[in-house]
C-alpha cells in the first residue's frame, strides 16, 4: 500500500471518529434544573435534578473533592432521583451528578450535612421562608441577606407555601424557585408545605385540590413514609421527620380535609402521640391568626385551621407553629386557648407576662406563632383593624426570611430583614428535660375536646410508677374505668387519650380522675350536646 493510501485512510479515520464524538456528544444531557436535596438522614440523602434528555444518574461523592464512592441508577429519565445510603452521622460530603458518561454538575459549592445520629443533639439552624417565588428584587434580596447573615452551616430550609407564583406550575417553579436559589438548593435540605397557590388556587379542599394532580407534587420527595422519624403519613400532602432533638410536622392547609376524623387529624394525632423529642415545631401555609393581607376572623380556611387543628397542637405541647399566606411578619405571645375570632382575645390566655424571652416548664404549655409570608412578596398592606391582639410584633411593610436556632434546651427565632437587619427576635428555653428523675413533681393535664368526645392526658412522671384513669359522675359514682390506658408509665412526659363516646347524655357534669403513682389529678368535665 503506498504512503498515499495510507494518509487518506488515516483521514478518513479521523472524519469518522469526529462523527462518532460529535454523535457523543449530542446525545450527552443538559441539566436543565440543578441538584437539589431531600430527606437527609443520619445516614442517606435523595438528590434530584432534571435533565433534557433521558439518561442514567449518576452521583459521586465523599468527604473531600476526590469523590471516593459512586451511586449509578440505570434507568434512563430526565427527573432523576439518587438515594445515596451508607453515610456517617453529622458529615459534610460533597458530590456531582451526570450520567454513566459525563459529570454535569459539582464543585466546592455541591455539599450537604447528614443529620446527627438518633438521640445526639447538635446545634440547629433552620431557614424558613413564605411566599417566596414570585421572581421580585424583594425575593434576591431576602436570599442575600440570609446568606451574608448566616455563618453556621444551614441544616434544613422550610417552605411555608405559595413557593410558586400565581399557579405553581412547573414553569413557575423554574422561573422563580430553581432558577432564583441555585446555591441554596445544592446545600440546603428543603422540606416544603403546600399553599392555595401551589394548586393553582382550584378551590379550598375542592374535589381538585383532594387530589396530588399537582406540578408541586412531581417535584418532591418528602418523607411519607417516616424515613427520619415521626409517623408514616402515606401521602405527600402531609409528613413529619426528626432533626436533631427536634420533631418537625408539614401539614397542609388547603388540600386536605382537617376536622376531627378526617385522615390529615388522625394521622396528627398519631403523630404527635408517638412524638418524644424535645422540640416540636409545625408549619402550614393558612395562619390561625392574622390580621395582614388576609384576614384569620373572616376566610374559612384559617379558621378551620384554628378550630380544629390549634387545639390539637396545643394539647400536645407543640413550641411553634409558622405559617405564611399573609403578607406580613407577626409573632404571638407565649400563648394557649384562644380558638375563637380575635375579640375573644384576652390577657388570661398568655401565660407569661415576657415578650420576647419565654421559659417553659413541665408540663410546657405555651404556644408561640409566627407569620412569615414576606420572602418574596411584597408586604401589606394590613387589614383596617389591624394588629391581631394576641401579636405582639407586627411589621406590615418588610420583606423577611426567618432564622430559627435550636441548640439543646433553648429555641430562638429571629425575623432578618431584606436589608440584614433583625426585625423581630425571640428565645424559648426549656426546664427538666423529658426523663430527668430529679426535675420535679409528678404532673398531669387534662383537657377536653367536645367535638371528638376525646379528653387529652398531658402527663409527666418522675419515675416508672402506676397509672390508671376513671371518670365518675357528681354523685362519685364510677361511671367508666379506661382500661385502653398503659397499667405503668415510665419517666418522663406522655400523653394519652380517653374517649367518651359512650356518654349520650345531652347535659351532664363529671369528673375526671388521674392516678400517677399515689398522687391523684382531676379535672371537672361540663358535657353538652354529645349525643
Amino acid at each position: 500500500m503506498s504512503k498515499h493510501v495510507i494518509l487518506v485512510f488515516i483521514y478518513f479515520l479521523s472524519i469518522c471518529a469526529s462523527c462518532g464524538q460529535s454523535a457523543a456528544y449530542k446525545n450527552n444531557p443538559v441539566i436543565t434544573r440543578g441538584a437539589y436535596l431531600q430527606q437527609v438522614t443520619p445516614e442517606s440523602i435523595v438528590i434530584r435534578w432534571r435533565t433534557d434528555v433521558p439518561s442514567k444518574s449518576k452521583v459521586t461523592y465523599g468527604k473531600n473533592l476526590l469523590y471516593s464512592q459512586t451511586k449509578l441508577v440505570t434507568l434512563m429519565t430526565t427527573e432523576h432521583v439518587v438515594k445515596i445510603s451508607g453515610l456517617e452521622p453529622a458529615t459534610k460530603y460533597f458530590y456531582t451528578i451526570g450520567s454513566d458518561s459525563i459529570v454535569l454538575q459539582g464543585d466546592s459549592l455541591n455539599h450537604f450535612l447528614t443529620a446527627p445520629s438518633y438521640g445526639d443533639f447538635v446545634p440547629t439552624r433552620v431557614w424558613v421562608t413564605g411566599d417566596f417565588g414570585v421572581g421580585s428584587q424583594s425575593q434576591k434580596d431576602v436570599r442575600d441577606a440570609y446568606k451574608n447573615y448566616s455563618s453556621k452551616p444551614t441544616n434544613l430550609w422550610i417552605w411555608l407555601g405559595d413557593n410558586a407564583y400565581s399557579s405553581g406550575t412547573d414553569q413557575e417553579y423554574q422561573n422563580y424557585v430553581f432558577d432564583i436559589y441555585p446555591e441554596q438548593l445544592k446545600q440546603y435540605p428543603l422540606y416544603p408545605a403546600p399553599g392555595n397557590h401551589d394548586y393553582g388556587n382550584v378551590g379550598y379542599q375542592s374535589t381538585s385540590s383532594l387530589t396530588t394532580n399537582f406540578s408541586y407534587y412531581s417535584i418532591f420527595t418528602v418523607p411519607t413514609a417516616a424515613e427520619n422519624g415521626g409517623q408514616p403519613s402515606g401521602t405527600p400532602k402531609y409528613y413529619s421527620y426528626n432533626y436533631s432533638n427536634i420533631h418537625f410536622i408539614s401539614l397542609d392547609s388547603y388540600g386536605a380535609f382537617n376536622n376531627p376524623g378526617s385522615p390529615m387529624y388522625e394521622w396528627l394525632v398519631k403523630d404527635l402521640s408517638n412524638n418524644t423529642q424535645r422540640w416540636t415545631i409545625v408549619y402550614f401555609h393558612h395562619p390561625p391568626y392574622t390580621k395582614g393581607t388576609h384576614d384569620s376572623d373572616t376566610e374559612i380556611e384559617l379558621i378551620d385551621m384554628r378550630t380544629h387543628i390549634v387545639p390539637l397542637l396545643e394539647t400536645f405541647k407543640v413550641d411553634l407553629v409558622l405559617s405564611g399566606h399573609s403578607h406580613v411578619n407577626e409573632r404571638s405571645y407565649l400563648m394557649q386557648g384562644h380558638y375563637g375570632l380575635s375579640t375573644s382575645f384576652d390577657s388570661s390566655m398568655i401565660l407569661q407576662p415576657a415578650t420576647n424571652h419565654f421559659t417553659k416548664k413541665v408540663p410546657y404549655n405555651g404556644t408561640l406563632y409566627g407569620v412569615c409570608g414576606t420572602s418574596g412578596q411584597y408586604a401589606g398592606p394590613a387589614m383596617a383593624d389591624a394588629p391581631m391582639p394576641c401579636m405582639y410584633f407586627n411589621d406590615f411593610t418588610s420583606n423577611c426570611s426567618m432564622v430559627i436556632d435550636v441548640d439543646k434546651d433553648v429555641l430562638t427565632g429571629k425575623y432578618l430583614r431584606s436589608d440584614g437587619i433583625i426585625r423581630d427576635e425571640f428565645s424559648i428555653t426549656k426546664f427538666g428535660p423529658q426523663g430527668d428523675l430529679n426535675s420535679g413533681d409528678d404532673s398531669c393535664e387534662i383537657s377536653f375536646h367536645p367535638t371528638d368526645k376525646t379528653v387529652y392526658l398531658s402527663c409527666y412522671s418522675t419515675v416508672k410508677q402506676n397509672f390508671k384513669a376513671a371518670l365518675f359522675n357528681v354523685t362519685g359514682e364510677l361511671v367508666m374505668e379506661f382500661n385502653n390506658l398503659p397499667k405503668e408509665i415510665n419517666s418522663g412526659y406522655t400523653v394519652h387519650q380517653l374517649s367518651l363516646s359512650d356518654i349520650n347524655e345531652s347535659t351532664a357534669v363529671y369528673f375526671v380522675n388521674v392516678w400517677i403513682g399515689d398522687e391523684k389529678f382531676t379535672k371537672k368535665l361540663l358535657l353538652q350536646n354529645l349525643r
